[in-house]
């Protein structure tokens, strides 16, 4: 992944196959912002409830995909030079049918041996 062209290099373009669609970035930006810091703040407050390291050149785009499949909106991206933070939000049935919010934080960085991407998973 690099930089030039966008995030990823891919930003913007309006594809499926992308890790970051010109949809997700609009959601990003019509997200309430009140919202999403209560949501940043719980999601800080707690240990993740899961936490998965992927190696792989893929392994960021292949995240992304699932988790847009699986309901999941983009509220908050962070890029770095040699790294990409992305928040993903959802509401969900829970137990009982009580709603709890799923949030989960995709984190990929570049490293001398490859990149690595850090999944780490909140149920609120």
């Amino acid at each position: 992944m690099t930089n030039e062209g966008g995030i990823a290099g891919r930003v913007g373009e309006a594809r499926s196959d992308v890790p970051i669609s010109e949809e997700d970035l609009q959601h990003l930006d019509t997200f309430p912002g009140r919202r999403k810091e209560t949501l940043m703040q719980r999601m800080t407050a707690h240990e993740p409830n899961k936490v998965v390291q992927l190696d792989g050149e893929f392994a960021f785009e292949r995240t992304a995909l699932r988790l847009r499949r699986d309901g999941y909106h983009l509220i908050h991206l962070q890029s770095q030079e040699t790294s990409l933070s992305s928040v993903w939000y959802r509401k969900s049935d829970g137990v009982m049918s009580w709603r709890r919010a799923e949030i989960t934080m995709v984190v990929w960085e570049e490293q001398e041996d490859g990149s690595t991407t850090t999944v780490l998973t909140w149920w609120l």
